[in-house]
């Protein structure tokens, strides 16, 4: 026999059998490859949904709280709005009442006064003449006249009036004697006081009071006149000033 040739080619059905070994093994490691890749996704998806509900408890809890928080602001903001009405409800009635107090003032002090006082130094017994006076111990405002025995009010209001003097009676006997002081408002009589004795002594006095308060326009004047029965009436005065008349504005 010759030599044996070394180069000796397996049989083509060997070759057939080694790509197919190779097939199967790759085959295998696609198959693992593919199931891990389908679990790693699978624990991907479910890890987001977990982080995805926890976002969602996460939000509702925090819904729940700001809600609870905004009612319980919302209650402290109503009751700070009671307290508050009735802080302004009080200092309202406050400035009422202080407005009230100041207008009661005002009309007590008007803003230019009106006040007099006036008395005479002789006797008079004049019938039917306004009572003059002689002296003025306070004419504010200017409304009294001493020679005319006028007042004049100078303006709309509430006044006050007070007169007293002495009556002077001569002796007399089993008669009444009697003098009369009456204030004229514009003419007509509004208040009128007097004094009667009987069977008086010579020089006898007796003092006689009138007091008016009148609601006065602008004007409107105002003034005294004295009445008697009996010759040697007089209403008395000297320098001892036994004549008073006063008046003062109250409101206007």
């Amino acid at each position: 026999m010759g030599g044996h040739d070394k180069n000796i080619n397996p049989p083509h059905c060997l070759n057939n059998l080694f790509d197919t070994s190779k097939m199967a093994r790759f085959s295998v490691a696609l198959v693992l490859v593919l199931a891990c890749w389908t679990a790693n996704s699978s624990a991907a998806a479910l890890s987001v949904e977990d982080k995805l509900q926890q976002l969602t408890d996460s939000y509702i809890q925090f819904k729940e709280v700001v809600g609870a928080k905004n009612a319980e602001l919302q209650a402290q903001l109503e009751q700070q709005q009671v307290h508050h009405n009735e802080i302004k409800s009080e200092l309202t009635s406050k400035i009422s009442q202080l407005e009230a107090k100041i207008q009661q003032q005002e009309r007590a002090h008007p803003s230019s006064p009106v006040y007099f006082y006036v008395q005479r130094s002789t006797p008079f017994s004049t019938l039917a003449t306004p009572l003059p006076f002689d002296l003025a111990v306070l004419n504010v405002g200017n409304a009294m006249d001493l020679a005319t025995g006028k007042f004049t009010a100078p303006r709309a209001g509430i006044y006050a009036f007070s007169f007293s003097g002495m009556a002077l009676f001569p002796a007399t006997s089993g008669v009444y004697v009697w003098l009369s002081a009456s204030l004229f408002l514009n003419g007509n009589v509004v208040g009128s006081a007097e004094v009667d004795e009987a069977n008086t002594v010579e020089d006898q006095w007796s003092p006689l009071f009138l007091q008016a308060t009148l609601s006065l326009q602008a004007g409107d004047q105002l003034w005294l006149e004295i009445e008697y029965d009996t010759a040697g009436v007089v209403l008395h005065d000297d320098a001892d000033h036994y004549t008073h008349f006063n008046g003062w504005m109250l409101d206007e």
